[in-house]
Order: structure tokens, then sequence, then C-alpha cells
């Protein structure tokens, strides 16, 4: 029996699709990755759907490619080497929303546009990366190492358990969401802890995976109280640099949830009501790079511990920095303040186009980890790197994420560029390849490489980790089959 019938009587004629629309819709996202090809886009409904497809497709040695949702970004869900596109985002329900635990029991389809809501109406959000698109998948983001805006050590893990499919079949179930008794209510059985089963951290095996040893169906993430009040203040600085040394001392402190360094370029993308005229006045008013810092207080005597912070943060700016001051406004942005934590809770509006897209059509992120006190020298190389293939420098959008209370930082240069213009896309293809080379040299990490160029890159430099890791796979997708093509399989 062709294979295409085999999955059709796992989960329905309908639910597997050929068409010319949707074989060119699914052989492309919104990177600079080539288009695949592959023999048919299949969707389950549920895990024991996704196990049968596996038995399938490893009878049929027909290799897998894993697709979370109606939106992608860096080409990890392209087909390299044929196969099957395994369509997730029918498996979109909320399972439960646990107050008392504080976590989110969700399938791997469900959207930023479907939980933040639900939340939201109930008292609470997900911690949540910057503006994300809302068709994005949940699960898949902090899958792929996104990394939330509220940057406190609690919350580095905002996925704690998860349930995948390998690519043998088997089904297995990460965290202590593994236990017997999984479900029952106490905080252990309701999988809160991503360590387990047993002394193996194993979901560090499938975080940045890019779906090459097997399919997760669902996951536990954190959520947390609204704040009842809270407050923002801005630091406006010329370089990149001279806002470090400030955003050290005041995430020592503890002050603040949410807090994140911008360049002029994407914020004023991310501000922009109207285009392209807005976007062009904010660009030129805006400071060329704006600290953001949203402190709150929950329930229990907010105003005390709004008041504590603000006292905290003006005293380490006229000691330490009596040149800067935290502002609470941003000059021609009125009533910016109240704006940014709202907009900070929730992903992109569906009804703007998405905040990266709107200024040329398309956008290349270039992402890697680092320290904070590393970022200096990272900003003059790119810029060196975007100069010699003629894109302007003016033209790149910096967002810079710390991570546990500073401990580290994501450091994102973003591109934007034409998508509808062919040479444009192959210059920005020469442009992320050289400017990856030059951060790679400097020290930058890698934690999700996306593409050839940088894949090739990293781990012809790690190969005891490659042959570790090539081993594993051997073990729970022997014959490759997951996503075969992408990082080092």
């Amino acid at each position: 029996m062709a294979i295409k019938d085999q999955l059709k009587a796992i989960v329905g004629a309908a639910n597997v699709l050929d068409s010319p629309e949707v074989m060119g819709s699914y052989s492309k996202d919104h990177s600079l990755a080539k288009a695949g090809r592959f023999t048919c886009v299949v969707r389950p409904k549920d895990a024991h759907q996704v196990q049968k497809i596996m038995r399938v497709a490893n009878e049929a040695k027909c290799a897998v490619v894993p697709r979370s949702s109606g939106i992608h970004f860096h080409g990890n869900a392209i087909p390299k080497m044929g196969g099957v596109v395994l369509d997730l985002s029918g498996m979109n329900s909320i399972i439960a929303i646990d107050e008392e635990n504080l976590i989110a029991h969700v399938e791997v389809g469900v959207t930023w546009d479907q939980l933040q809501p639900a939340l939201l109406a109930k008292g609470y959000r997900c911690i949540i990366p910057l503006l994300p698109h809302g068709q994005r998948s949940v699960v898949m983001d902090w899958l792929e190492r996104e990394q939330p805006v509220v940057q406190i050590h609690e919350y580095c893990e905002p996925m704690l358990s998860m349930q995948l499919i390998w690519g043998n079949g088997e089904e297995f179930v990460t965290g202590s969401a593994s236990i017997a008794h999984f479900g029952k209510g106490t905080c252990l059985e309701a999988g809160t802890t991503p360590a387990g089963p047993g002394p193996v951290s194993w979901e560090r095996f499938i975080h940045g995976a890019q779906g090459t040893l097997g399919t997760v169906t669902w996951g536990i993430v954190q959520i947390q109280p609204l704040p009842t009040l809270n407050k923002t203040r801005f630091i406006a600085t010329n370089r990149a640099e001279d806002a470090i040394e400030p955003i050290y001392k005041i995430l020592r402190r503890r002050i603040g949830y949410e807090c994140l360094l911008i360049n002029n370029v994407s914020l004023a993308a991310i501000l922009a009501e109207s285009w392209p005229k807005q976007f062009a006045e904010l660009r030129a008013i805006l400071p060329p790079w704006t600290t953001i810092l949203v402190m709150g207080g929950l329930q229990h005597r907010p105003e005390e511990r709004i008041a504590y912070q603000e006292k905290a943060l003006d005293e380490i700016m006229s000691s330490y920095f009596p040149g800067l001051e935290a502002q609470d406004t941003l000059p021609g942005l009125p009533a910016v303040e109240k704006r940014i934590p709202e907009m900070l809770l929730r992903p992109w509006p569906k009804d703007k186009t998405y905040w990266k897209h709107a200024y040329k059509g398309g956008c290349v992120d270039l992402v890697f980890m680092t320290t904070l006190d590393w970022v200096d020298r990272f900003i003059p190389v790119v810029n060196e790197v975007a100069a010699r293939h003629q894109y302007p420098v003016n033209d790149i959008g910096c967002y810079i994420q710390p991570v546990e209370n500073g401990h580290a930082c994501q450091v994102e240069f973003d591109f934007y560029y034409n998508p509808q213009d062919e040479a444009e896309v192959e210059r920005m293809r020469g442009l992320y390849a050289e400017a990856a080379a030059a951060v790679f040299e400097r020290g930058a990490w890698f934690s999700r490489p996306y593409g050839s160029a940088v894949t090739d890159m990293v781990y012809k430099k790690y190969g005891g980790y490659v042959a570790t890791v090539k081993r594993f796979k051997k073990l729970f997708d022997p014959n490759n089959l997951m996503n075969p093509g992408t990082l080092c399989f």
C-alpha cells in the first residue's frame, strides 16, 4: 500500500493533503531558506495518531518533518530530504490551567493568540517572549529557546515538562509529568519539575533539536498572576555599552519584572501605528538605545513594592550614573509608559502587520547568546559586515534581552529586507552567513543555530558533541527519519 493510503487510513483522507496550493505553502516559510520538496502533508489529531504515523514512516523509511503552527521564520520546518510534513496545528487544546501550581498544560498546536487571552481572562499571564507572532506555537517557541522578557531567574525554564514521540514511534514524557500519578493534583505530579525521569534532564536533549529527534505533542508551561500595578521607566543612551553597567546594577538589586535593551529602529517598528511616515518620525526622535524596565506589584502591597523599587532605582542612577536618568516617559511619545506594559503582556495584534515585516516585508534575525559585558564586541563587527554587503547600517534593528537577572543575555540583530526582490534575498543570504561567522569567531554562542551556514560552522567546531548527539539520535531515531538534513543529522 502506498504511504499516502496508509496515512489516510490513520487520519482520514481529508487530513492528507497534496494539492499544489498546499504543497507550495508548506514548502517555504518567512526565512531565507529555499523551498523544499516532499510527498504530502498529514494532520494528526492526537499523540496516538502521531505514533501510528511514525510506525508507518519507519516501515517505509519515509522522512517526517514536524510543523507546529501556521507561521515559521527560520527554515527549520522546511523539508530538506523529502518525506511528509507532520502538521500539528490541529492539536490545539488548552488541556488545563492550573491556578494552584501556576502552570498551563497545552497541546503543541496552541498558539499565543489562544493561550494568552485565556489566561488574561482568569487574571494570569504566560511568561512570553517579546511580542511573538500570534500564530506561533507556545510550546515550540520554548523548545526553540526563545527568551522571555520577564528575566527573573525562576522563570528561566518557561516550559517544565513535555510529551514527545521519538523517531522510533515510542512515547516519552519528561520531567515530573513522567511519574505514575501525573495529573492527580500535587505540585510534583502536575509536572512542575523539568528534570527527570531519573537523574537525567531529558528536556535538554529536546530543546533546540528542531524536530530531529522526535515530535513534541504537549507541554506544561509556567504562568504568573497579573500585576495589580506597574510602573515603567526608560534609560536613554547613545551607545548600547553605556546601558550595560546600569542594567547589571539594577538587576542585581532584583528591580523590575520585564527588562530589555532595544535600539531606535526596532523600537520604532514596535511603536509605529502608521507606515511609513510615523516609523520614520519615531526613528528620528527616539534615542539610539533605550533600556525599558517595567516594575510590577502583585496582590500584596503593590504600592509599597513599586515605591521600594523606584527608590532603589533612583539611588543607583544618582550614585553610579549621574549623567543618566531613569525617565518616566520617552520624548514625543505621550503615554508610552502605559502602552509598554500592556504590549509586553500579549502577542502581536492579529489585525496589524507583524512588526518585523511592516518595514520592508521580511526580516532575517541573527540570534545568539552572550554576556552583557561582551555586547560591545559584536555591534561594530555586524555593522562592518552589513556595510560590505551594501546594507544600510542605520536600518539594522537590535534587541538585547537580559536573562536570569543579567547572568547572560540574548542578542538579536534584525535585518529588514524585501522578500520579493531576488537579488536582495541573495544578498541577505551572504550577509547573514558572514555576520554569523564574524560573531561566532568573537565568542557568540548559537543556542539555536538556523541554516546550513551556521550549523555547519557550529558543529564543525564541536566534534565531540556531534558524535554524542548522533549516538543519541541513533537510539531514538534509528532510521534517521526526523527532519533529516537539519542540524548535524
